[in-house]
């Protein structure tokens, strides 16, 4: 006998043409080009990598300017420029884990990263204004606080819209992005205040501010990946079919209550995904009722009605399932402390391979100025256009990031740390400027190798234990990352006032050396490992 369903008020949303509309005007809009062109991947791609080219012009520009501003205009020392430029650091340090929490609390990114383009703007106009090393001082620490904004949140965004295996060369792209900033900055600073005035550069960089807020407006608040068993723009029609299947089921079979209500409860998904995570949850428990039963049922005889409705059951929730691929732990991630992140081993030794590189990195950056006006007598442009050897292998980031990918994140980062060693005691050498260049460039190289594969693999770690911490996760590297350019700066002007050029850069390769066996601990491991059992291989076919 077929049973009837039931008639109750609670079925009419299934046919309601209140529904249909709903569903018909969410279509609509979903295919409107303004629409999926605010929501693009791609387009929060472009903002995150205008928004990071934005804070590495800024930051760029004053690099062949400040020592000869604090130097000839202010009368100061290798140690103030050191600490001029720590300050960055300082802002940006203490910005990040503000930044980061309330964008994981309140699940919204835009905004924070419009207050940090603004921010960036009036502390850019506060540099043309200093009229001495205090005012500077603040002027630069407000930029770094707004750039906390752009790497924190514009990370967070990159790993809410593309998923982890693809993350590696997206961020290596974005990273493209910063390198080019970083190459324009000097040189275009350099220029501009040589060429044109004290004020010139900074009010470039706050319009180019302005501009980025703008960019940053136009997208929209991206969804978060909470998706559970129907995706409205791709998943309708699958969810349909399982709807179908399920109703077919209760014209053959008796429903039961809970079934009738979980179709309904699917049916207005459709309309409205953010039942979706419930359907999800109420689909698994029955499932596992539903299995739990047919194996009773299989053990001691019951009657076929059951067992039949639980097949087609169970094959009506695997194909609701099969309507996201996302895996569960994506769906419901689990809110953990930046501490808890920060412990995890793998993570550790990311944000110490960040310490090292950066702090390396950046505490060139106020004593090269000085030293090629030492040494040479060059002037901010010459000293702009001599520090694009750095910063051009930097442009490899995205190829880095696609073989990080490939062949693994630790072993390319360690393949850079090599890089980096060898660069760093080889640019005390040169006396020229063209010999200055090849050091100069495998110093950037090195660099880039490093750091371009620790974000994809934290993010990995993020999403390998289902945390809900993008945000948090870029907030530690970042912190680390202002720390290592708050300490680098301030390090190098005390040993190049106190001892030169030349032992600044024997102290920073040794310190290179001696911190990567401890970062890279597993990996040597591994290799040596894998050596050895070849070796043995080899030994036993020989024998």
């Amino acid at each position: 006998m077929i049973a009837p369903l039931p008639q109750s008020d609670e079925r009419q949303p299934l046919l309601s043409s209140t529904t249909a509309a709903t569903a018909t005007t969410e279509a609509g809009l979903k295919r409107s080009v303004w629409y999926r062109a605010r929501r693009s991947p791609f387009a929060v791609a472009c903002v995150v990598a205008m928004a990071l080219f934005t804070d590495m012009v800024v930051y760029g520009v004053v690099v062949p300017i400040l020592p000869d501003i604090v130097k000839s205009r202010l009368g100061g020392t290798p140690r103030e420029v050191g600490l001029l430029f720590a300050c960055y650091a300082i802002g940006l340090l203490a910005s990040t884990p503000v930044f980061a929490i309330m964008s994981d609390k309140y699940q919204n990114r835009r905004i924070p990263m419009m207050l940090g383009m603004l921010g960036l703007a009036v502390a850019t106009v506060g540099f043309s204004l200093a009229s001495n090393y205090w005012v500077l001082i603040l002027a630069r620490i407000g930029q770094g606080s707004a750039g906390g904004a752009s790497w924190t949140i514009g990370l967070g965004l990159l790993a809410d819209v593309y998923p982890p295996d693809n993350l590696g060369v997206v961020m290596g792209a974005t990273m493209t992005a910063n390198a080019v900033g970083f190459m324009l900055g000097p040189m275009v600073g350099g220029y501009l205040y040589e060429y044109h005035g004290y004020s010139a550069p900074f009010i470039f960089c706050a319009g180019l501010a302005v501009l980025d807020f703008m960019c940053i407006v136009f997208i929209a608040e991206p969804e978060k990946k909470k998706v559970a068993a129907v995706q409205v723009d791709q998943d309708e029609g699958a969810a349909s079919t399982a709807i179908e299947q399920e109703v077919d089921c209760l014209t053959v079979h008796e429903p039961s209550t809970t079934t009738v209500v979980a179709v309904e409860r699917a049916a207005a998904a459709i309309s409205n995904p953010q039942h979706a995570q419930e359907i999800l949850d109420d689909g698994l428990h029955h499932q596992d009722h539903v299995e739990k039963n047919s194996t009773q049922h299989q053990t001691g005889g019951s009657s076929g009605t059951s067992s039949n409705y639980g097949a087609t059951s169970s094959s009506a929730s695997s194909s609701l399932s099969a309507a996201n691929d996302e895996p569960s732990k994506e769906m419901a991630g689990i809110d953990v402390s930046m501490f808890e992140i920060a412990s995890n081993w793998t993570i550790t030794c990311c944000l110490l391979a960040t310490f090292v590189a950066a702090s390396v990195f950046s505490g060139l950056e106020p004593i090269l100025p000085l030293y090629l006006e030492e040494l040479l007598g060059a002037g901010p442009t010459q000293t702009g256009l001599i520090f694009l050897a750095a910063i051009f292998p930097t442009l490899f980031s995205s190829a880095i990031g696609y073989y990080a990918d490939k062949v693994g994140h630790f072993y390319i980062s360690l393949l850079g740390m090599a890089i980096f060693a060898v660069a760093t005691f080889s640019l005390s050498m040169p006396k020229t400027f063209l010999s200055f260049i090849l050091p100069l460039a495998l110093f950037g190289l090195g660099s880039s190798t490093i750091l371009t594969p620790l974000l994809p693999a934290m993010a990995d770690v993020v999403n390998k234990k289902g945390w809900n911490g993008y945000a948090k996760t870029y907030a530690l590297y970042n912190m680390t990352y202002s720390l290592s350019m708050a300490v680098g700066p301030i390090l190098a002007g005390f040993i190049f006032e106190d001892f030169g050029f030349w032992w600044t850069m024997v102290m920073f390769g040794i310190m290179i050396v001696v911190a990567t066996p401890v970062i890279f601990t597993a990996q040597i491991a591994q290799v040596f490992a894998q050596w050895r059992g070849a070796s043995r291989t080899s030994d036993a076919i020989n024998a």
